[in-house]
């Protein structure tokens, strides 16, 4: 019989309690079960639990059940596993207004009684929320402690309960020495459970101090001096070998009104859970490719060093770091040879640095470098000066040597600003300024180059207004035929109205707008503007011309290029073999799979590449037979000493003549006077463009001018 003491424990326990004969009936049914299940202690004593629930026949409970009795195995389920619950719902226990299914987490396990019938004990846990979740332990623990103060009367039930659970249990008297210790805690301590027996608990956990159990302490104030089960601590487990264990402690006492009151601790080994937190501190703080400080420690540890540095009155200097070149390194060699150059860049960043100073990757191929106790520039330009000369040394990478630089901006506390943000930026502005003038380089943050970013902001505003309000447009520079002089096509160039400062050159604006994120809508804008001109031009004219259209590069990594190119040439019923796109030779040479790919793509669908700028770039013209090229566009420096000098000649004619064996198509750029066009003529140029023959002309001006020098039939013979 189970006696009184231990009814009402049970009906304390925050948790459903079932014990089910050898024969699988109920014989014990708590207060919890009732409450959830709605089924009456009465009705459910001496019931199959199938019969009260049938949806648990054959299921995972079910088979739980029948292991527990006929096999002696225990089971611990979840209802994330399917059919691994009971049907209790939370509305009955919480005042839910709408029926909420329980979460639960179900332990199954025998026992034996004295006379070695097999019984069992199903304890049921609602989880249902994540604050369930991280309180079933403790709830555990809490049943354990009731059930412990009938330990003393060796019912059987108890002491398996005792022995079995996953928590560690020592159980001590008021001065503090161990009279019982649970398997589990003898695993966690790395002892025989015997040994821990008479041993001092301040031996065990060190937070426990010696001076909790002193007599001028009463079994009130000890209990008060441990952690409840609604204080769980992290403290320290003591073993024999002088480690440690991390522990997760929380304590309870059991008075008793015939003999001294009993102390215990649950205790619980939380290695994992501090190595998981060592990790996650590891990946909030460091980059987890080179190991370096990332930007969150890095912005830490700068305004540490700021309020340091502030109160010492010293300087220090802040470092940003791009990379030249890498997106090349990445598209032509992979991500994985990428990834090792970032590596290598993070050590030779690290060896050029002092032990004082700190190296942070920033994001992507930026690196920041904070280096304290900066009094003098000279300093500074020594770092600067060192990192420069690692970096253009060769990289090793997948078997090939890699050639790259990078570009530094340097800002100074606290001239340039007294807080990280602030330094950051400047330094950041300074690197920008060192890639403008020619990248390889350093500059320190001046004044002028904020002036620089706010107008650089402002042109950004300007240009979604100009966007907006329709403030763009084109113009048209007229290619010829260079045999024949007749216009053959043209190229649209952007212009902007701008309504206080007038017509706007794309050199003052484009860049930005690559910056910004604002090239893919205006290229698109460019390009509907272009095709419509052009399929108006054959409707009225009755001739196609060429429409020859520049691509910025950030556009060729946008995936919309080809679907815009598509829709376009669908919608406006222009030839698409008409359309000409344009991209730069120092692009097109730092290319990577993506530019190829799309490039590839707009060939399927009818258009023609030329490659601009040709001869500044570091192409070969046999290289150009494994692109999708059909267009060289000879750059102008070619052309302007080509009259008169035959070295530049002998170039001209060799591009001509190798890009004709390529089938390529040849056109001269720049022509400004009538010498260099007939050079082109006898070099047998295919086609030519520049002042001589018309300059870049709005819309109607184009059309006035084709009327009077084409239509007729004055051409450029």
């Amino acid at each position: 019989m189970v006696n009184s003491l231990y009814c009402q424990i049970i009906n304390l326990i925050d948790a459903g309690i079932v014990v089910l004969a050898p024969g699988g009936r109920v014989v014990l049914w708590n207060q919890w079960m009732e409450r959830c299940s709605g089924i009456a202690e009465a009705s459910a004593m001496d019931q199959v639990l199938e019969d009260l629930f049938p949806e648990i026949r054959n299921s995972r409970i079910s088979r739980g059940i029948h292991k527990a009795l006929q096999m002696n195995s225990p089971s611990v389920l979840s209802s994330r596993l399917l059919d691994a619950s009971f049907p209790l719902h939370r509305r009955l226990i919480t005042g839910l207004r709408k029926s909420e299914r329980m979460v639960q987490s179900i332990l199954i396990k025998p026992f034996e009684s004295d006379d070695d019938a097999r019984f069992c004990v199903i304890s049921i846990f609602d989880i249902s929320s994540s604050d369930m979740r991280e309180r079933a332990l403790r709830t555990q623990s809490n049943m354990l402690s009731q059930l412990v103060q009938d330990l003393q009367q060796k019912d059987h039930e108890l002491v398996s309960l005792f022995a079995n659970t996953q928590n560690g249990i020592l159980i001590f008297d008021r001065s503090g020495l161990v009279l019982k210790a649970n398997p589990a805690a003898a695993r966690i301590f790395r002892q025989l459970p015997h040994k821990l027996l008479q041993r001092p608990i301040w031996s065990l956990v060190r937070e426990i101090g010696r001076d909790y159990f002193g007599a001028e302490h009463s079994d009130d104030d000890i209990e008060r001096l441990l952690p409840t089960t609604d204080d769980e601590r992290e403290m320290t487990g003591l073993l024999e070998d002088d480690n440690t264990v991390p522990l997760s402690v929380t304590a309870n006492s059991i008075p008793f009104a015939d003999r001294p009151r009993r102390f215990f601790v649950f205790v619980r080994d939380i290695t994992e859970k501090k190595r998981a937190e060592a990790q996650l501190y590891h990946i909030a703080r460091f980059d987890g490719l080179t190991g370096l400080c990332n930007r969150y420690s890095f912005l830490e540890i700068l305004g540490r060093e700021i309020r340091t540095h502030s109160r010492q009155h010293w300087n220090l200097s802040v470092f940003f770091i791009d990379l030249d070149r890498f997106k090349s390194v990445n598209d032509k060699l992979g991500h994985e040879a990428g990834d090792q150059l970032l590596n290598q860049v993070a050590q030779r960043l690290t060896a050029c640095c002092r032990d004082s100073d700190t190296v942070a990757r920033w994001s992507g191929d930026e690196f920041v470098l904070l280096l304290p106790q900066q009094n003098h520039q000279r300093s500074a330009i020594t770092v600067a000066e060192k990192i420069l000369a690692t970096i253009s040394r060769p990289f090793m990478l997948m078997g090939q040597e890699v050639y790259i630089n990078c570009s530094i901006g340097i800002a100074q506390f606290p001239d340039d600003g007294g807080d990280a943000e602030r330094l950051i930026f400047c330094a950041d502005q300074a690197m920008y300024q060192a890639k403008e003038d020619g990248k390889g380089l350093f500059r320190f943050f001046t004044a002028e180059m904020n002036e620089r970013t706010l107008q650089r902001l402002k042109i950004e505003s300007e240009l979604r207004t100009a966007l907006r309000e329709n403030q763009f447009e084109l113009f048209y520079q007229p290619q010829v035929d260079v045999t024949t002089g007749h216009m053959v096509g043209v190229e649209a160039l952007i212009r902007w109205n701008h309504p206080e400062r007038g017509l706007v050159f794309p050199d003052a604006f484009i860049s930005i707008a690559e910056e910004c994120g604002l090239i893919a809508p205006i290229g698109a804008w460019v390009m509907t503007q272009a095709f419509e001109t052009a399929s108006r031009w054959y409707k009225r004219e009755g001739n196609p011309l060429t429409m020859s259209i520049n691509i910025s590069p950030r556009q060729f990594i946008d995936e919309s290029l080809v679907f815009t190119v598509s829709k376009l040439i669908n919608s406006v019923g222009f030839p698409a073999d008409r359309i000409v796109l344009e991209i730069t030779e120092g692009h097109l040479m730092g290319s990577g799979h993506d530019t190829l790919a799309a490039l590839r793509s707009l060939k399927l669908l009818g258009v023609r590449i030329a490659i601009d700028d040709f001869g500044t770039g570091y192409s070969s013209l046999a290289y150009l037979r494994h692109l999708p090229v059909d267009i060289i566009k000879i750059d102008r420096q070619f052309l302007n000493g080509a009259a008169t000098n035959p070295i530049d000649a002998n170039i001209v004619s060799a591009i001509i003549d190798l890009s004709h064996a390529l089938n390529l198509e040849v056109l001269a750029e720049g022509i400004e006077h009538l010498s260099q066009m007939e050079l082109l003529r006898l070099k047998g140029c295919d086609q030519a463009q520049g002042y001589l023959i018309g300059k870049p002309m709005a819309l109607p001006d184009l059309l006035c001018w084709y009327q009077t020098f084409f239509k007729n039939d004055i051409g450029m013979k």
